[in-house]
């Protein structure tokens, strides 16, 4: 991840978009601000038409913004045409074109800048190495997978060497398997050319899996930014939290707030210390919502939640099991499933659920 004394690379500052006008007007973006070091790997995640897609292509220059500023290395590029950005797009359609061989698609950009044939080649033979696509330069695109084609788009959108590259959800259309593989690819390429990539994606495994940071989004609107870490471990609301993983809330009473943490009280009576997110005081008697992760929980004889076993559910490293708490809740725990685990429950099974220290935090409903 890039240090805290690296440059911007791009800022954006306040950036509205609207649809339409009068009473069809539809907001896209409200007054978007985020700034992105050069050389990180920052997703912008969230679900389908919270504003992620629209504010990739006014980066790109597909659209205009309604109001707000859009600079790269300190330089406002918000009048610049798409073809006089330093930035590429790579789409979730590959669009190679099916006349020319994987090498012939690579160097197409380069050809049309004008470049030397010498300098042409020597970069094709570069991104075909950097892709690991050396044996294919020959192929067409009718002739390899859906996973070497994506290789192919991103050596394409990669050989002008471009300052900033986009990926509109570039992994949308493979098998999950092979999308895993292209996460870690990903990944690679963007540590071995240095160059800022800003990916955008509803999918919280990839985004968690892949990011130096995350933006997550709701609405036209950034809800929080964050290390793939600080968002699934310390969520700042409850659309985060509930959008990131799978989580369990709770709803308690302030009994007492000091600093980052805040004494609160289940229903049960039991009392645990929460964490605090940056910005919120509660005070003595507030209703809050905690979440906590079904990792986080474990099965106990006695413990501040108490319910009955649903249902156990088989994912292969791990079991969630689903309880139902005396407070007509629903809880999940996940269970790993190592040689030494203990037996689980079965359906109907009373249990107690205890929580660690440090497990619980409050977030902003």
């Amino acid at each position: 991840m890039p240090s805290s004394t690296t440059r911007s690379d791009i800022e954006i500052d306040q950036l509205s978009k609207v649809f339409g006008s009068g009473d069809d007007a539809v907001r896209a973006l409200d007054a978007v601000s985020l700034t992105i070091p050069e050389n990180e790997f920052f997703t912008l995640l969230g679900p389908s038409g919270c504003g992620k897609t629209t504010l990739l292509r006014m980066i790109a220059g597909f659209e205009q913004p309604s109001s707000g500023a859009i600079r790269l290395g300190g330089s406002d590029i918000a009048d610049l045409p798409p073809n006089k950005r330093p930035v590429n797009t790579v789409f979730q359609s590959y669009a190679l074109f099916p006349h020319m061989t994987v090498a012939q698609n690579i160097g197409f950009a380069l050809k049309m800048l004008g470049r030397p044939k010498a300098e042409i080649e020597a970069t094709v033979a570069e991104m075909l190495k950097l892709v690991k696509m050396e044996p294919m330069a020959n192929r067409k695109p009718s002739q390899i997978s859906g996973g070497q084609q994506q290789r192919v788009a991103l050596a394409r959108a990669l050989a002008p060497r471009p300052r900033v590259l986009l990926l509109d959800e570039p992994l949308s259309a493979l098998d999950l398997k092979l999308r895993k593989e292209m996460q870690v690819e990903l990944k690679r390429l963007q540590g071995e050319t240095g160059i800022t990539f800003v990916f955008v994606t509803h999918d919280q495994e990839e985004a968690l899996t892949m990011s130096d940071r995350i933006a997550v989004m709701s609405a036209g609107k950034v809800r929080q930014v964050g290390t793939p870490r600080e968002i699934y471990n310390h969520p700042a609301d409850r659309f985060v939290a509930d959008f990131i993983g799978d989580t369990n809330f709770l709803t308690a009473t302030v009994e007492k707030a000091n600093g980052a943490t805040a004494r609160v009280r289940l229903p049960s009576g039991h009392q645990l210390d929460a964490g605090l997110p940056t910005g919120l005081s509660p005070v003595s008697g507030d209703e809050v919502t905690l979440v906590t992760r079904p990792e986080h929980a474990r099965l106990a004889t006695e413990g501040p939640l108490k319910g009955t076993v649903e249902n156990a559910v088989y994912f292969g490293t791990d079991t969630h099991i689903h309880v139902r708490l005396d407070t007509g809740d629903l809880f999940i725990l996940r269970n790993q499933n190592t040689t030494s685990a203990a037996a689980l429950p079965e359906k109907g099974d009373p249990v107690a659920i205890a929580i660690p220290d440090g497990a619980v935090r409050i977030v902003r409903s």
